[in-house]
């Protein structure tokens, strides 16, 4: 599969950053790779990472960037923000994140020209509707990804009780990401 065109810009280079670049990199999604953190140490190291292991893949533009590279993006990933402490719910993890949430889509709209924000960073349904009044981009315009993760996890659960191939396994969730007790467990 050439690549096109494409260029994403992921901002938060922890582990969900780290790995939606790397995976990426290898499914070859994009010609060009931007990692944006706080931690300029964190990006650059996460990018150049990636790049040792390019001579496996196609050649990619993979770098630690800023918020101006935002520009002629075809999307954007936000995967920053605190992680939940034992104990802490969603709703307390949400007056931690949202005012890193409000500040990363100030930096963006400062440069965005076009393409689709995706929005993993937790509580993903709370910052995903913020990020979009934020915004004031069109409906379709930003995404987030809290029941995907829900929808991958029934599938898991129901395989393995089943005992069958999670390809045949079909189902999604719909509603809010959040606590879930009954088949899941406690997330």
């Amino acid at each position: 599969m050439p690549l096109g065109k494409t260029k994403i810009a992921i901002i938060g280079a922890g582990f969900v950053g780290a790995t939606a670049a790397y995976n990426l990199a290898l499914t070859r999604t994009a010609s060009e790779i931007i990692l944006i953190d706080v931690n300029k140490d964190k990006a650059k190291g996460e990018a150049l990472d990636i790049n040792h292991g390019l001579c496996h893949m196609e050649q990619m533009n993979i770098y630690a960037g800023d918020y101006p590279d935002c520009a002629d993006c075809d999307a954007v990933i936000i995967t920053a923000g605190l992680n939940r402490k034992p104990g802490e719910t969603r709703l307390d993890l949400a007056v931690k994140n949202i005012p890193i949430a409000r500040d990363i889509t100030k930096n963006i709209m400062k440069h965005y020209d076009g393409g689709v924000i995706l929005v993993v960073a937790n509580p993903a349904d709370i910052l995903t509707y913020l990020i979009q009044k934020w915004s004031g981009l069109p409906t379709g315009k930003v995404f987030g990804t809290g029941t995907a993760l829900d929808s991958a996890r029934l599938r898991y659960y129901v395989a393995k009780k089943l005992n069958v191939d999670i390809h045949n396994v079909h189902g999604y969730v719909i509603g809010e990401h959040g606590t879930h007790r009954s088949l899941f467990g406690a997330r």
